[in-house]
């Protein structure tokens, strides 16, 4: 999403606004894609949008497999009909407004659960990935079970495999933004969710480290890239925003310019300049 904004008005650390494009403050428009947390709020956005070849409605599908099928299921061509071929054992279609696909595919817009106040805390270990490794993800099946059968309290947690077409991704530049991360083509992550108490958090995080690991080791290339929307706060600043030095060198000098007291500090913040 962030290679579709043109321009944003940002107040920064001293408290003034400035306009942020390509033409103005263009070190700065370079960072707030892919490390605007650090920099500024952004009060207003000029954004690149597209006309949706089939109005405004979206075609979603859930499919339910048994846990013997995992195997098959990851290697089948990602098609309707071929996943139908494998025998879900239950299926649920709907077509809806693309503005609705947060709610009714996740739960996760205001007024859901997964968004209430006080009701669950919800942890991310997420792993950017080339390709699939179908024994990684065996493995992670069975952490998981072991994981909710010792800890009940975290039984409504789950794991993500996100896979987007990535053509107009990896089309971009990679160095024209602080994305890091443009190779990958999935994004994984052991997701916890429960009512928060030290000894669930503890579970939470014993768990998500483990299938994090698992993740890294079943990779190629095998190291942790980290999607710095879902990272969980342990990771490095390389894993997050990249392995390249002049990355973090970058970063770190347009941190000293434009936040030198670290206002902007809560999440995944850039330290060290």
């Amino acid at each position: 999403m962030g290679d579709n904004i043109l321009e944003m008005d940002v107040v920064t650390a001293d408290g003034s606004e400035t306009t942020v494009s390509e033409s103005s403050n263009p070190d700065l428009y370079w960072a707030m894609r892919g490390a605007g947390q650090n920099f500024g709020i952004v009060t207003k956005f000029r954004y690149k949008i597209f006309d949706y070849p089939n109005g405004q409605d979206i075609f979603h599908a859930t499919y339910h497999f048994t846990e013997d099928q995992l195997e098959i299921l990851e290697q089948a061509s990602p098609y309707t009909q071929t996943i139908l071929s494998l025998n879900p054992i239950s299926i649920s279609n709907a077509t809806f407004p693309y503005k609705d696909v947060s709610h009714r595919s996740f739960q996760a817009s205001i007024g859901d659960p997964t968004c209430a106040a006080g009701i669950s805390t919800k942890t991310r270990f997420p792993v950017g990935l080339q390709t699939y490794n179908v024994s990684t993800n065996r493995k992670i099946y069975d952490l998981f079970e072991n994981m909710i059968t010792a800890h009940p309290a975290l039984a409504t947690s789950f794991v993500q495999f996100e896979a987007f077409p990535m053509q107009a991704v990896k089309a971009v530049d990679a160095a024209s933004t602080a994305y890091a991360h443009r190779q990958d083509d999935i994004l994984v992550a052991f997701s916890t969710q429960y009512h928060h108490s030290p000894a669930n958090a503890a579970a939470a995080t014993k768990y998500g480290r483990q299938a994090r690991q698992l993740f890294v080791e079943g990779a190629s290339p095998m190291r942790l890239n980290a999607y710095s929307n879902y990272a969980n706060g342990d990771e490095t600043l390389e894993e997050i925003y990249g392995y390249e030095p002049w990355r973090l060198e970058k970063l770190r000098r347009l941190k000293r310019e434009w936040d030198p007291e670290g206002r902007f500090c809560f999440f995944n913040p850039i330290t060290g300049y």
